[in-house]
């Protein structure tokens, strides 16, 4: 619910208007004035529809009676029926425009929601304007109008920034994840796992508290949502969940717990496959005495951005980073400055895969509504000057959660903007280019050992041509990392007991998920591998297959990205031998196909040689031809191939 909405609910709640016993519903009576009071009291109860229905009934009975007209403003305002308040405060205006100074600023702030800033100014100088002027309902409404005039230049503001809107941007409006996700309540803080499959978000239900749902893809769609059950939802909020990019775990805000320092405190929730087998509030320094909520924890686990109202932040809710220690706590949280944070409110980060790219929600930057969505990239040691994601991604209403997936592009969110199902909605959409994090691949892996298939606790190097990473297998052989994507790596093991091993894939981050998974079997030593591709005494073989397109010898980036990495271990490791062997479909003739796979084996020579590996190096080179296709497969585009043995 957006900052206003809250605002103007808080203060119907703090005047209880007495007059006898209350009702439960709709009063179908023939006085206006009795109708008004039955109103009155449904709104104290928070009985929007019923009070609605109720001041519908009143106009009808006295058509000119102001105050019912302007009441009925402010409460198909808050149940956003914008056109109808508008309608009800101009008929209020007409019959007595000395009534109501707060309905001015409310019949602003309706025009504002249907995204006529013109209007919606002219109604903000009226409030403005009459600030002096005697009114009828001066003392009623005093409350109220110092909440507005709080609000009035951040609307101005606002209407601002919305005149000099550039619309230029030309990308498909967000598309509303529908009704299995969305209800006439609110969802938002969407977070998915890297694998695409199954989503999390917060629902707040009417006078309800906030819980943490479920929900699983079905195809291009999802499946109905449901509530965690009472081993992570309780009577008090649950929200704002951010997995871990595994999916083995995700962050939450709890509230009240037993061992809540603050109002709502940072936990994470450890699965195993779907169950949640525990719940831990985080460990160290991160949390305080104040409200901690909406984790985001980077790629690789060590850092976690969150907002919070400590005392030494700037202004409302400001962002922090803590960074993870040695032993496992968290440390102490820092504020991200005043490049980031404001006088308004900082919530909901996402920290993108990059570890660099920051999405957040900001009522204090320039934006169009009641929060922007704003990214900022950390560059040199600072984080740049946030910028507004553009219309039409943001709207009038308020916009929070921005999560992105792996591949840079795909993104979703929570908004209030017009025509959704009722309140935030979970929306997604996306990116353009230059408002993108770098792609980047969720890379999981298993290492085994070959023979038993028993899972290896070992540390891996993995390498692209400019970056070297290292991640460590669990007593599982489980391991995962976030790198670069659309990139050709080379992963090595020198693990006591087995032979040297060597692989090299091309990591691709063009689809939704870029989840990608490898196994790495490791050979024991002593277990020679006989070959018998050619003549000789057994030895031990690591083959590398490169891929070419029909008809042609020509590299693929893929391959000269792989053969890059290749090429640096070969220059590293001058003991290695080199067979190269090239093959065919069997589209042409014999004849044919023995000079294009010699074509193919060439191509790859000519490459590794133009990258330091010697023609020495490389002992056979030779064509095959085509090899014989599987009657129940079709594997001609697996026969137009080079294989790379290398051998020691």
């Amino acid at each position: 619910m957006n900052k206003f909405l809250t605002y103007l609910i808080i203060f119907i709640l703090s005047h209880h208007w007495s007059f006898g016993q209350d009702p439960n519903d709709f009063r179908d009576t023939n006085n206006a004035k009795e109708s008004l009071r039955i109103a009155e009291r449904l709104m104290n109860k928070g009985k929007i529809d019923a009070a609605i229905k109720q001041l519908e009934h009143t106009v009808k009975i006295k058509k000119n009676f102001a105050v019912a007209h302007r009441l009925l403003g402010k409460t198909y305002l808050e149940t956003g029926q914008f056109n109808k308040a508008i309608k009800a405060y101009e008929q209020s205006f007409e019959i007595d425009d000395k009534l109501s100074r707060a309905a001015l600023f409310e019949c602003g702030e309706a025009y504002f929601k249907l995204g006529d800033p013109e209007l919606a100014m002219y109604f903000f100088t009226r409030y403005e304007k009459m600030k002096d002027n005697n009114y009828t309902n001066v003392k009623k409404e005093s409350g109220l109008e110092v909440t507005y005039d709080l609000m009035l230049q951040e609307r101005k503001m606002n209407c601002d920034y919305v005149f000099n809107l550039d619309k230029s941007m030309i990308i498909d409006e967000p598309y509303n994840l529908g009704k299995n996700i969305n209800s006439k309540d609110d969802e938002y803080l969407p977070t998915i796992t890297s694998d695409g499959k199954k989503l999390v978000f917060t629902r707040k239900l009417k006078d309800v508290n906030e819980d943490i749902y479920l929900s699983y893809r079905d195809g291009d769609d999802w499946k109905k949502g449901k509530a965690y059950g009472s081993s992570l939802n309780t009577d008090e909020n649950e929200g704002m969940a951010r997995f871990e990019m595994h999916g083995k775990a995700f962050y939450f805000s709890g509230c009240m717990r037993e061992d809540t320092e603050g109002g709502c405190d940072i936990y994470k929730a450890t699965l195993k496959d779907e169950e949640i087998i525990e719940v831990s509030r985080l460990e160290g320094n991160l949390n305080s005495h104040e409200w901690d909520s909406q984790p985001s924890v980077s790629c690789d686990g060590t850092k976690m951005f969150f907002s919070s109202t400590r005392k030494d932040g700037i202004g409302g809710g400001d962002i922090y980073l803590s960074s993870l220690l040695p032993n496992g706590d968290w440390g102490i949280a820092t504020n991200l400055g005043a490049s980031i944070n404001t006088k308004g409110d900082e919530e909901a980060p996402f920290i993108a895969n990059d570890g660099k790219t920051l999405y957040f929600t900001s009522t204090g930057h320039p934006g169009q509504g009641d929060g922007d969505l704003f990214v900022s990239r950390f560059e040199n040691g600072v984080w740049s000057k946030p910028a507004n994601l553009g219309y039409p991604i943001n709207s009038t209403g308020k916009e929070i959660g921005m999560y992105v997936q792996g591949n840079g592009k795909t993104a979703f969110f929570a908004s209030e903007r017009l025509n959704g199902t009722g309140g935030l909605d979970i929306y997604t959409f996306e990116l353009p280019e230059d408002l993108r994090p770098t792609p980047m691949v969720h890379l999981e892996g298993y290492v085994t050992d070959e023979e038993t298939e028993e899972p290896i606790e070992t540390t891996i190097s993995i390498s692209n041509s400019n970056e070297k990473f290292t991640a460590q297998s669990d007593e599982t052989g489980w391991f995962f990392l976030c790198v670069p994507g659309n990139k050709g790596y080379s992963f090595q093991i020198n693990e006591k007991g087995y032979d040297y091993f060597i692989d090299a894939q091309f990591l691709d981050a063009q689809d939704n998920t870029s989840n990608n998974t490898i196994k790495l079997p490791l050979v024991p030593k002593n277990n020679v591998k006989t070959v018998a591709v050619r003549k000789g005494s057994p030895v031990r073989e690591k083959r590398v297959q490169f891929f070419f397109e029909f008809d042609s010898f020509n590299l693929t980036q893929k391959a000269e990205l792989e053969l890059k990495e290749l090429s640096k271990l070969l220059n590293r490791e001058k003991d290695w031998k080199v067979e190269v062997v090239g093959y065919a479909d069997n589209s042409g003739s014999a004849g044919y196909n023995k000079k294009l796979s010699e074509k193919r084996a060439k191509s790859i020579v000519s490459f590794l040689s133009e990258y330091g590996v010697t023609i020495d190096t490389v002992v056979k080179t030779e064509g095959l031809g085509s090899i014989a296709s599987s009657p129940n497969n079709d594997t001609s585009s697996q026969s137009r191939r080079v294989d790379v043995v290398l051998r020691k």
